[in-house]
């Protein structure tokens, strides 16, 4: 036995020995055919990240895959090299150059994250949810699902920053800790095991979304990304749709978002608003638009007050400015004895297709209500909106009314109906301190044609 092993091996070491001496000539073979994407080239690609982040942010973009980045536990798929430029203008856009404008250069080039790592598919857990983007350390971002990316619907624009604003949240967290009194607004309610939550439950228990609901961290990114991004229209009518209790705790923790960029020296309704111009005016997602709020009916009044300061700071337009000061002046001259002033004209949508608009008007002791019945129809696509009288309903207010009919026909409802009016965030000069405040609506094809008030929620 001993001796049939012995030569088995003699064998095999002397058929090595002949293949390892054997010469063949050198193969032909270029590996640059099967390795695509060399990360030794400096494309066009690599020269815009460096000089766009950078020489500018000192941030290193990484795209090519390593499984490093990801981690050994998760199979993820690499980026594809057109989606990265368009993915990382949008972070540029969206994210850094808001805070840049608001915060400060110094502020953004300090507290930015230095390194974006860009996957192509999204990471999965184990609870069949799966990770669109984390944050680490304070200095890295890794974005997700990077090749479903498309700049041109503004859907996925509008979720890649949601996402982006989350992250970076949690980066300033870890340099500044989120507040005790926001942790504690719902404290009973978190819930690790978020994905079987409900959105109903989640919002009624005072959450923006499901995943909010998961720990306090989460909630604060979830609370301020989707302010920042979304928009106050976005959260004021989650807030109105949930409980009294959901409303409270929604709107407790926006005051304490508020506070806790101010104590870091940002205003956060500047920054809100740069970054809602972008989301716009930009990238045109309709569910930021003034239009997609009114067809859902959010705002009931807008009141107009010529005497408010806004409008001699934004100015108004002569058209309405004519009408509404000869509607003042005949309420003015409608009795020698009750001098009556008018306060304010209010347009006050009471449902999808009905609008009583109102005038407020006072002597020296009494307010008083004269209102007068229109429909109106919106199309909350493309903002057309039109406004037709009709017979006045009934009671105390259209009595009141009908004293300045002839009056109000010849003026105000003249400047309305007969128009399509285009529905929109008036005045455009706004402030961020009254942003998010103001809307109105514009003659189509004339914008300079316009009247905006103050925006109520409640009739």
């Amino acid at each position: 036995m001993k001796k049939n092993i012995f030569k088995l091996f003699a064998l095999l070491l002397i058929v090595a020995l002949a293949n390892s001496c054997k010469k063949e000539d050198p193969l032909n073979v270029d590996f640059s055919q099967y390795n695509i994407d060399n990360p030794v080239a400096n494309t066009p690609l690599d020269k815009w990240l460096t000089t766009t982040f950078l020489d500018e942010y000192n941030i290193d973009v990484i795209y090519r895959y390593n499984r490093f980045y990801h981690g050994d536990d998760r199979d993820v798929a690499a980026v594809k090299v057109d989606k990265v430029q368009s993915q990382m203008q949008t972070v540029l856009e969206g994210f850094i150059l808001p805070y840049r404008k608001i915060a400060g250069t110094a502020f953004i080039k300090k507290m930015v994250p230095k390194q974006f790592v860009l996957f192509g598919s999204g990471s999965y857990n184990p609870d069949n949810s799966y990770t669109l983007a984390t944050a680490a350390a304070g200095r890295n971002i890794t974005i997700y699902a990077v090749n479903d990316f498309n700049v041109n619907v503004p859907g996925d624009v509008v979720g890649k920053l949601k996402t982006i604003h989350h992250e970076f949240t949690h980066t300033l967290n870890q340099i500044v800790p989120m507040p005790d009194d926001f942790q504690n607004i719902t404290k009973s309610t978190y819930l690790a095991t978020w994905t079987s939550t409900h959105d109903t439950i989640a919002r009624n228990n005072g959450y923006v979304t499901p995943y909010a609901s998961s720990q306090p961290g989460e909630d604060f990114a979830e609370t301020v990304s989707h302010l920042l991004v979304f928009g106050q229209a976005w959260f004021d009518a989650r807030a109105n749709k949930s409980t009294v209790v959901g409303k409270a705790a929604l709107k407790a923790k926006e005051a304490s978002v508020v506070q806790y960029f101010t104590n870091m020296g940002i205003d956060f309704r500047a920054l809100q608003m740069e970054i809602q111009n972008i989301v716009r005016n930009q990238y045109k997602y309709q569910q930021a638009s003034f239009r997609y709020w009114m067809g859902q009916n959010l705002y009931k009044t807008i009141t107009v007050n010529l005497e408010d300061g806004i409008y001699a700071t934004n100015g108004i337009s002569t058209e309405f400015a004519t009408a509404y000061n000869d509607f003042k002046a005949a309420i003015l001259a409608y009795s020698a004895t009750q001098r009556y002033h008018l306060d304010y004209i209010q347009l006050r949508f009471e449902s999808a297709t009905v609008l009583t608009v109102r005038g407020a008007f006072s002597n020296a002791t009494t307010q008083y209500f004269g209102d007068y019945s229109f429909n109106y129809t919106i199309n909350a696509t493309t903002g057309a909106v039109t406004f037709t009288k009709v017979a006045n309903a009934t009671g105390t207010t259209f009595n009141n009314g009908a004293l300045f009919a002839t009056s109000f026909t010849n003026t105000l409802q003249a400047y309305l109906t007969g128009k399509t009016f285009i529905a929109d965030w008036l005045p455009p000069t706004i402030t961020s301190a009254n942003y998010n405040s103001y809307g109105g609506f514009y003659l189509q094809g004339t914008p300079t044609n316009n009247f905006y008030g103050l925006l109520g929620q409640t009739l």
